[in-house]
């Protein structure tokens, strides 16, 4: 909360299209991890009445974390002409993927029904977590690829600006790792020769938690860069 409360502010003090989707990226991405958390998971359903409450917000934060990390990118990467378009495609994306989802969870779900991988031998669960985990693959597979884009760029003249880019570039690396793992799991069992599911849901939360730590840093490293600079420049113009 505090991170995203300094986004935040560095978003109004510096309103471009990327300082505002870091805060936003930082926000729903501290509510799903929140969400994620038992007690609270439970408090919710028993607010909302809703099953499984928590987890589905939990994922619908993961899917607006996703889509908020792919406008800062666009942002950062592409030409002025090319912004509007690619920033349209990629909310387009994220809605129809939500659309889809929101829908097969409320079919169904029920007390009998969890949407993790124990519960895979469920044909609906199945397709909700591998339209889930589909989405989070290919988004994670392009941040990957453009925030380690950006840190080769950066390096040189923006040093800790290029590592914090090399850190989230791990970070949706292990993003990806996480979605192979469950992601596998399920199409194996489908195909009636699953692995061990004490070794994936011992894997895939490691992964997952793992990419949260990396992202966080790894967007935290340019802001504290941006600081000890503003630092140095300020102590060399007292005379200090």
């Amino acid at each position: 909360m505090i991170l995203t409360a300094l986004c935040t502010r560095r978003a109004i003090h510096h309103p471009r299209v990327f300082t505002w989707s870091i805060a936003v990226a930082f926000g729903v991405c501290t509510l799903g991890v929140f969400f994620a958390v038992p007690t609270v998971a439970q408090a919710a359903e028993q607010v909302t009445g809703l099953d499984n409450a928590g987890k589905l917000m939990a994922h619908i934060c993961a899917i607006l974390w996703c889509a908020s990390l792919q406008i800062t990118m666009v942002d950062l990467a592409y030409r002025p002409e090319y912004l509007r378009t690619a920033m349209l495609q990629r909310i387009f994306a994220a809605a129809v993927e939500l659309a889809i989802m929101v829908p097969l969870f409320l079919a169904t779900n029920g007390d009998d029904v969890e949407f993790t991988t124990a519960y895979v031998d469920h044909p609906s669960v199945a397709a909700y977590l591998l339209i889930y985990l589909s989405y989070v693959l290919i988004t994670c597979g392009e941040l990957a690829f453009m925030c380690g884009r950006t840190a080769l760029r950066s390096w040189t003249t923006r040093p800790w600006t290029g590592a914090g880019f090399a850190v989230c570039s791990v970070a949706a690396a292990l993003g990806v790792g996480y979605t192979m793992s469950k992601g596998s799991y399920i199409v194996f069992y489908t195909l009636g020769n699953p692995w061990s599911l004490d070794v994936e849901e011992a894997v895939s939360p490691a992964l997952s938690g793992l990419a949260v730590l990396f992202l966080f840093a790894g967007l935290t490293m340019p802001m504290l860069g941006g600081l000890l600079q503003r630092l140095r420049e300020r102590k060399e113009s007292t005379g200090g």
